[in-house]
């Protein structure tokens, strides 16, 4: 028995997520939307900015065809050039007020969200770099997306010392989401037909990786034993997966059973592109 995991429609949750955002921000000091983020160098209006970006960048590729699009020759260099783009928007557009730049994220909200409701029942197929260097249903890369907004999200509220959208409703998503990058993170590691690595995600579920012929797959449940589990609390995944934590430090927080130089591979996962 091998239970596939059912795609993530994660649609109704943007406005609510943009809604919270823009709550948020009306609410902070002058002080607060200064304050350092997780983000290194980037304040509370830095991350504001920047989520900004990803509204007016992925409408403007996606939806009108008339972006910028980079050309890269290895991963290191789309990294590079990914954040150099993100730098120079940043810098350019600290100028803007704090009440303009909630008006524009008001402004691009609903045209995000309404672009992402044609999007997900489209049957073309992406690349979600960080899953797989083959093509993914188009509802996987609005899961990414989805991620990346609520990601930016935490690093403002935390930054500012507020807890929000860290409801099961949020949580299960985005954690599902992160974890299609388990079979990029083992594709290269050799173990007999039907090794069972499960990642148990307290209050959330459980996420079966199964060594098949030539391939790491990644399913809800199966009938198999694991020859390794990884048993984290939510905060833990969410923050090892976009390297808010490094491996160690997560380790340390986790419960390992089983073949622990198997499990050592889980905590190399990254699902965001860094």
């Amino acid at each position: 028995m091998h239970e596939p995991i059912q795609p993530l429609d994660v649609v109704a949750l943007f406005p609510q997520m943009r809604n919270e955002l823009l709550r948020v921000l009306n609410s902070l000091s002058t002080e607060q939307w200064q304050a350092p983020t997780a983000c290194a160098g980037w304040s509370v209006k830095d991350v504001a900015l920047h989520i900004l970006s990803d509204d007016v960048a992925y409408l403007s590729r996606h939806r009108d065809k008339d972006g910028i699009f980079l050309e890269f020759n290895s991963w290191e260099e789309l990294v590079a050039k990914i954040n150099a783009h993100n730098a120079l928007w940043v810098e350019a557009t600290r100028r803007l007020s704090r009440k303009l730049l909630v008006s524009l994220l008001e402004f691009t909200g609903p045209q995000i969200n309404a672009y992402f409701v044609e999007q997900i029942d489209s049957s073309e197929t992406v690349y979600v770099s960080w899953a797989s260097d083959k093509p993914a249903p188009m509802w996987l890369q609005v899961a990414r997306e989805f991620t990346e907004y609520w990601m930016h999200h935490q690093h403002i509220c935390e930054a500012v010392g507020i807890s929000t959208l860290k409801t099961h409703e949020f949580l299960y998503p985005v954690l599902t989401a992160f974890t299609h990058a388990l079979p990029r993170t083992f594709q290269d590691v050799t173990s007999p037909q039907d090794t069972l690595v499960k990642l148990v995600i307290e209050d959330i579920g459980e996420y079966h990786l199964v060594c098949s012929a030539d391939r790491w797959e990644l399913y809800a449940r199966t009938d198999l034993s694991p020859s390794a589990m990884v048993i984290m609390d939510s905060d833990t995944t969410w923050r090892l997966f976009t390297r808010g934590i490094y491996g160690d430090d997560a380790k340390k927080r986790a419960v390992i059973e089983g073949d622990t130089m198997l499990a050592d591979h889980l905590f190399n996962t990254v699902a965001i592109i860094a």
